[in-house]
């Protein structure tokens, strides 16, 4: 009897600590179902409070190609704590105008089957009047297929790389596929492809380098043009690398069995396995030119937004000053700038916020950083002089410095630090007697939190009651 109520007890106190714990939210958002021939249908699932990568699942759409997928995900600090949203979306294309019935659909979200209720796509001729056929309609681009894979006949296996030759930690994009030129000879299929891709890709994934998906775990089929011959490109990974040392990547020659027929009969052909092996590649990664902060800044193409709230304020006075890092690279890499101490400011650290954005090519997005910024001294600053940030540019081959713009004027008297603080506090005082308090607060989240505790605290008292009888 004991044993039943401690066990009980034991079950209402997960119950309750389990319930101040934030349970992932995923949602699901489905684009305009009136489009134009040549904007794609766009179906996005939604991950809230989950800081690990969603695995999605898209579904096929009768009469719709897939093509671009893209993931999103951004994260705000604020009051020290971190909130994550993250989007997945993946993009359909229509290859001709008209109306379509679409069936209910079901998503995949990490093991999580989500329902779409059917419904109904239209999509209408642009305004030249012409429908796109299947070559027009845009697709992602493909990195240059060597002659030694064409070589190779009506069928083969290739890892492709988007760069021959990257500086550390510039990104470049891999993708692994299997092209079937439409005029095969033979009929096949994957066979046991999850065990076999689950060891490929695990060959693929250079342990020097940073990865950045998508997180789409299934096959991209697309129809594509090589040096005039039209192939089925079956994409079956794709990865954003970024490599973290000067040592050179390589990817080694993997090899696909896939499931052949041979024989014309139908009622007795034969089933045989056939192995496709790729290439191996290799990409040379060449070292930063000398510069005493090599070896920690960011690498990638970036442009800086900045804004500031007030661009004259008083002696004593505060302003908030956004410092936004916006481009394409290795986000995650992208450090808080230095901002040099000054007799004329202070500078407390800042609140970030992040973007990522990664698609099957790149990875782009904006880093923010929301500084709180009092001023001491009057006069006119340059807010260049303490806001930089170096990055080093792999386009351009040179390293390149972001510098503030903005200028800030201060009137009134010169406060030392000492007397702001004393009339720092003062102020809040001040700010205090104005406040409203004829309406009551209630922190309901403090209220809720408090009473959880308490009937945690009641329930370890009962057990302990109930084992000293």
């Amino acid at each position: 009897m004991k044993l039943y109520v401690f066990l009980n007890i034991f079950l209402c106190f997960s119950l309750l600590t389990s319930a101040q714990e934030q349970v992932p939210e995923i949602s699901v958002e489905v684009g305009s179902k009136t489009l134009s021939i040549n904007n794609p249908f766009v179906i996005s699932v939604i991950v809230r409070h989950s800081e690990e990568r969603p695995t999605v699942t898209f579904p096929d759409i009768p009469g719709l190609e897939k093509r671009s997928a893209s993931a999103t995900s951004a994260v705000t600090t604020l009051g020290g704590k971190a909130a994550m949203v993250q989007t997945i979306t993946q993009q359909y294309l229509a290859t001709r105008a008209g109306t379509y019935e679409v069936p209910p659909l079901t998503i995949t979200v990490n093991k999580e089957k989500i329902e779409i209720e059917e419904f109904t796509l239209t999509f209408s001729v642009d305004s030249s009047g012409e429908e796109p056929t299947t070559s027009q309609v845009p697709a992602a681009p493909i990195p240059e297929i060597a002659a030694e894979d064409l070589d190779k006949g009506s069928i083969f296996l290739a890892v492709q790389a988007t760069k021959p030759e990257v500086f550390v930690r510039e990104g470049f994009a891999v993708r692994f596929s299997l092209y079937v030129s439409e005029n095969a000879p033979v009929e096949m299929e994957f066979f046991q492809l999850d065990s076999q891709l689950q060891a490929i890709i695990k060959k693929l994934r250079p342990a020097s380098c940073w990865e950045e998906n998508v997180g789409i775990e299934e096959i991209v089929q697309n129809t594509v043009t090589i040096n005039g011959r039209r192939f089925t490109e079956y994409r079956m990974y794709q990865s954003v690398f970024f490599p973290l040392t000067t040592q050179n990547v390589a990817f080694p020659a993997v090899t696909l069995d896939m499931l052949v027929y041979e024989g014309q009969d139908k009622g007795n052909r034969v089933k045989t396995i056939r192995k496709f092996t790729s290439r191996p590649v290799r990409v040379r990664v060449q070292p930063l030119p000398p510069h005493p902060q090599r070896d920690q800044v960011a690498v990638g193409e970036y442009t800086l937004e900045e804004r500031v709230t007030k661009q004259q304020v008083a002696s004593g006075e505060s302003f908030r000053y956004i410092f936004k890092i916006a481009g394409t690279g290795n986000l995650a890499a992208v450090t808080v700038p230095d901002v040099l101490t000054s007799a004329s400011f202070d500078f407390y650290p800042p609140e970030v916020s992040q973007v990522v954005r990664r698609s099957y090519e790149r990875v782009s997005g904006e880093k923010s950083f929301n500084y709180f910024v009092v001023a001491r001294q009057n006069g006119t600053f340059p807010l260049g002089r303490y806001f930089q940030w170096v990055y080093f540019d792999p386009h351009k081959a040179r390293y390149d410095t972001l510098r503030s713009d903005r200028v800030i004027e201060v009137l009134g008297e010169s406060r030392p630090p000492d007397v702001l603080s004393s009339e720092g506090d003062l102020l809040t005082y001040e700010n205090l007697a104005r406040l409203d308090t004829s309406e009551p607060y209630i922190n309901y989240q403090s209220l809720t939190r408090t009473l959880i505790n308490a009937v945690v605290i009641i329930l370890l008292m009962g057990t302990l009651w109930m084992f000293r009888k």
